[in-house]
């Protein structure tokens, strides 16, 4: 056997274990022999253990034990099985088609053996109705990654769906020429977050709502946010994306509510003890009527203590809503 042929037979043993074993489901040896057979490849048992023994030596871990036979069993994989789950179900609550959610699903299982596969399939490509953003979500991502690396601006339409499910494109239809920074995925959407051409602030678009974009032959506009910028700083302070002004908001909130305001602004926050069930923090936020309505939804949990600008902001948040009700 030459030496190319020796190398592809090692893969093809290490590939044909790692799709149909693990620690539950071990093959022997003449049912590792028939399986290579199967593709086309004869092997002696003696060379078989030999062979197995090569790719040990080499950093691919296979497992045996001995009964009656050699048994055979891989265990390390690039993703264990709860992974595979917890990214299947990240998928599935995305905008994706259905037929692409079930292509990266079935490619996520294919990292794990057939056995786990099988086990957990019918939980985890159990997916809903088609969705119509689908196609254009995946090709919008693509350019967009695309122009990020070659350092070029995009340009595109942006659009709002009306009652009828139509396309209502913003601007009246005029594009939009943005300078791409980096993309976030936030509350099942996926969304650009970029500059506009002769602007310095970040502006932030659903991407399932971009249509019609090109790659610019310009190049991004010079700006130091490239390299330097702080998604998840990004994400505490917007909420869900909706945009208002950077401030610094001092907040009361009950001893209940410290896992969520964690959740909410990291783990290296400030807290300081008020009393035995009351806690207090500074967090850094875009004042938005997002965030006033999380402090609506925790039901007096939490409260803004200052500045006197952003309480009254948000009392007039609350009556507009009491007004409306």
């Amino acid at each position: 056997m030459s030496g190319n042929n020796y190398k592809i037979k090692l893969l093809i043993i290490y590939d044909i274990l790692s799709k149909y074993t693990d620690e539950n489901h071990a093959m022997n040896t003449d049912e590792l022999i028939s399986e290579l057979e199967k593709r086309g490849i004869s092997v002696a048992r003696k060379v078989l253990a030999q062979d197995i023994a090569t790719l040990n030596e080499y950093g691919y871990e296979v497992l045996s034990y001995k009964k009656k036979y050699h048994y055979y069993y891989v265990v390390n994989r690039p993703l264990e099985t709860a992974e595979v789950v917890m990214l299947a179900d990240v998928i599935k609550s995305s905008k994706l088609s259905t037929a692409q959610k079930k292509h990266f699903i079935e490619n996520l299982a294919s990292t794990i053996c057939s056995h786990q596969a099988k086990r957990i399939s019918k939980n985890i490509i159990s997916l809903g109705t088609e969705t119509q953003s689908g196609y254009y979500l995946l090709y919008n991502v693509d350019a967009i990654d695309r122009a990020i690396e070659q350092n070029r601006q995009i340009s595109f339409l942006y659009f709002d769906y009306d009652s009828s499910r139509k396309k209502v494109y913003r601007r009246n239809g005029e594009r939009y020429v943005v300078n791409p920074i980096v993309m976030v995925w936030n509350n099942d959407n996926y969304y650009l977050l970029c500059i506009k051409e002769n602007y310095d602030n970040v502006s932030t678009y659903r991407i399932d709502k971009i249509d019609n974009i090109e790659i610019l032959e310009s190049e991004r506009q010079p700006n130091q946010i490239y390299e330097n910028f702080n998604t998840e700083e990004y994400r505490k302070q917007v909420f869900s994306m909706f945009r208002g002004e950077l401030q610094t908001v001092n907040i009361n909130f009950a001893k209940e509510m410290l896992s969520d305001i964690y959740d909410k602004f990291g783990n290296d926050l400030r807290i300081i003890t008020i009393d035995d069930n009351t806690y207090s923090a500074s967090v850094k936020v875009q004042t938005s009527r997002t965030f006033f309505a999380w402090i609506v939804g925790t039901q007096g949990k939490v409260k803004i203590s200052s500045p006197s600008k952003v309480l009254k902001e948000f009392n007039e948040f609350v009556n507009v809503i009491k007004q409306e009700y």
